[in-house]
């Protein structure tokens, strides 16, 4: 599992598991050795391939025998047969018996994608299929929900899946961080999710509140290359979920780097929206600086809310230098310096990182 230590164990097996083992290794070698001799010589019978599979169940991550079973299933994905169907099923039951075993085998997850890909494409494809390939997900996030395999392999089934609503999606990453806030696809995932819920690219939208109703699609022409502001409730509610991580596991970076990305597109999009976008960007900045103080009060020598408060306060002493108040960034890159060397006692590993921010900030106010 993650953050655990391996520890060594002393085993002792009994004679008759060591036989066990050595007749199994020795299946292995051989099986190894016929099947990959019948890959050179291009065979793509039954019985081929049923060795292929035994040695497959044995050892997922031999991914020259899923090559093998790709060029033997390819035509009949692409064509027109009625077996397709069948051998696309019979494929991916075997894809699921190996994920069993190693549910983040690379081979696996990128067979599998291959698989449903050309399945997708058949005449007869149902979405009910693509449902399977979720409830499967469901499962294997249920036993590790930070399996990122797992959840790379959810997203490629959701951009095939075209009824499959990106709010359903939302709603099952909340269920996820609420179990577990340590989670950085969750995370992640929702990153992507909001701005494709909340198509908000006009001021009229953000005040108006967003949420993707009245608002220009990404398919209209107006709206190509228009990047995509997530509206006040949203970021506040987005805030909201992500102070609860910083106070259940301040240690936890993987939150902690979500809210760097609320607070960059927070401020990417400040000047599209004038005087209004000015000031929510202010009072937010504030909040969350207040935010930092709070949980460095439980936790003075925290390395994430100290860097995190540091990044704010650089981006408070931005505005305030371009608002003419320089005064008040010379204040700011003070606090942000004092920040930075503390940071190099608490995380000495990275003291050079730290002493380039502290020369930044003197780059930026030299300048």
């Amino acid at each position: 599992m993650h953050g655990r230590k391996r520890e060594a164990k002393e085993v002792k097996h009994s004679s008759a598991r060591v036989e066990a083992r050595r007749r199994k290794a020795k299946l292995y070698a051989e099986l190894s050795r016929e099947c990959f001799a019948r890959r050179n010589q291009k065979r793509y019978d039954e019985e081929t391939l049923a060795l292929c599979q035994k040695l497959l169940e044995m050892n997922c991550e031999l991914y020259t025998l899923w090559n093998h079973r790709k060029e033997y299933l390819e035509p009949i994905l692409l064509g027109s047969s009625s077996d397709a169907k069948g051998a696309a099923e019979k494929e991916l039951k075997l894809i699921e018996a190996c994920l069993q075993r190693n549910p983040k085998s690379y081979c696996c997850w990128q067979h599998r994608k291959w698989v449903v890909d050309l399945a997708n494409r058949l005449p007869n494809a149902e979405e009910a299929a693509l449902d399977r390939e979720l409830g499967l997900c469901d499962l294997l996030l249920s036993v590790d929900e930070r399996n990122f395999h797992c959840w790379s392999y959810r997203r490629f089934v959701c951009s095939l899946h075209k009824a499959r609503e990106p709010e359903v999606e939302l709603d099952f990453t909340t269920d996820k961080i609420s179990q577990n806030f340590s989670n950085y696809s969750s995370w992640h995932y929702r990153s992507a999710l909001l701005p494709e819920i909340n198509k908000v690219t006009s001021f009229e939208d953000l005040v108006r509140g967003g949420g993707g109703e009245n608002t220009t699609t990404t398919t209209s022409s107006s709206s190509v290359g228009v990047k995509r502001v997530l509206p006040p409730h949203v970021l506040d509610e987005e805030f909201g979920l992500v102070k609860q991580a910083f106070f259940t596991e301040p240690e936890d970076q993987s939150s902690w780097l979500y809210h760097a990305w609320l607070i960059n597109h927070l401020v990417e999009n400040e000047k599209k929206f004038g005087s209004y976008g000015d000031e929510r960007v202010g009072e937010r900045l504030e909040q969350e600086v207040e935010t930092c103080n709070e949980i460095l009060e439980i936790e003075p020598e925290s390395k994430w809310p100290l860097l995190t408060l540091a990044r704010l306060l650089e981006a408070q002493a931005a505005r305030a230098g371009g608002e003419g108040s320089e005064s008040s960034a010379a204040g700011l890159h003070d606090k942000m310096r004092q920040l930075y060397r503390k940071l190099e006692g608490i995380d000495p590993m990275r003291r050079g990182y730290y002493l380039d921010a502290i020369a930044a900030v003197g780059n930026e106010e030299g300048g």
